[in-house]
């Protein structure tokens, strides 16, 4: 249902628009003043704005697709280091140490999910500095060294998911190509038509493709647009890579995959 969501939504202004045309024609007698196909050199206009737009947010959004197996990747290499780290040390404890990468890929879900802010996610995510500092204290230097890149490594990811969510492609071409949708939708109203089949069965398609179309890339211009409860809109990036993580680790600590801040809970019964 997820692929027919964008198209639902965007019926009612086709039906606001097909309604205020029938009313035009039925009750004010009014049947336009220029020709439909005078108003073609628009429509190309249209045509053309809307695949430059396209083409451009589409750039981010294939970048956007692979962030989550990235994200995953990395917690997971930041785990095996500290498993690692853990072998022949008594001083470091790996369960402990399993617990605050899972904690770290609960932070970074709850962030995409809207429960918290990205500075306080970053803190969050700065709190791994104290694991990796144990490791250095045990004598583990080489590891730790290879836990700080990754927690580099993943940091950058997480700004470039927060520079993706908050930047809109070309705010002037969306102001453009706003115009252009109601232009082309006024000239509708304004166009005559030889019979009253092709007058809405016109009306009706053209106005579906443009506004679908202005919804859509403003849609896919932010590819990490979930909201409060993890529900995905029509145009988001699966973030399965980060739950299937998240389940792997919880499996490995032999928890509740199914369950959030495992870490905190954990922290509590300790």
């Amino acid at each position: 249902m997820i692929k027919w969501k964008l198209m639902f939504a965007t019926l009612p202004f086709v039906a606001a628009v097909l309604l205020a045309r029938m009313l035009l024609d039925r009750i004010f007698g009014f049947s336009g003043v220029v020709e439909f196909s005078e108003v073609g050199p628009v429509l190309t206009g249209g045509v053309f704005l809307i695949g430059f737009m396209l083409t451009g947010t589409m750039s981010d959004y294939k970048e956007s697709e692979r962030l989550p197996a990235e994200l995953a990747s990395t917690l997971e290499a930041i785990e095996e280091i500290f498993c690692l780290a853990a072998v022949g040390r008594p001083s470091l404890d790996a369960t402990a140490l399993q617990h605050q990468v899972l904690a770290a890929a609960e932070v970074i879900q709850a962030w995409l999910w809207r429960r918290m802010g990205p500075t306080d996610m970053l803190q969050k995510i700065a709190e791994l500095n104290r694991p990796i500092h144990d490791l250095e204290i045990a004598g583990a230097s080489v590891l730790a060294g290879r836990a700080v890149g990754e927690l580099g490594g993943l940091r950058k990811i997480l700004l470039r998911i927060d520079v993706i969510s908050r930047t809109s492609f070309l705010v002037s071409g969306y102001a453009l190509l706003e115009t252009v949708v109601v232009c082309v939708i006024g000239l509708l109203f304004l166009s005559r038509f030889k019979s009253a089949i092709s007058e809405y069965t016109l009306m009706t398609f053209v106005t579906l493709i443009f506004v679908y179309m202005l919804r859509l890339i403003k849609d896919v211009d932010d590819p990490f647009e979930y909201s409060t409860d993890g529900a995905r809109g029509a145009a988001e990036v699966d973030l399965y890579p980060l739950q299937e993580y998240r389940e792997r680790a919880a499996r490995r600590l032999n928890l509740d995959s199914s369950s959030q801040w495992v870490f905190s809970r954990h922290n509590h019964h300790k």
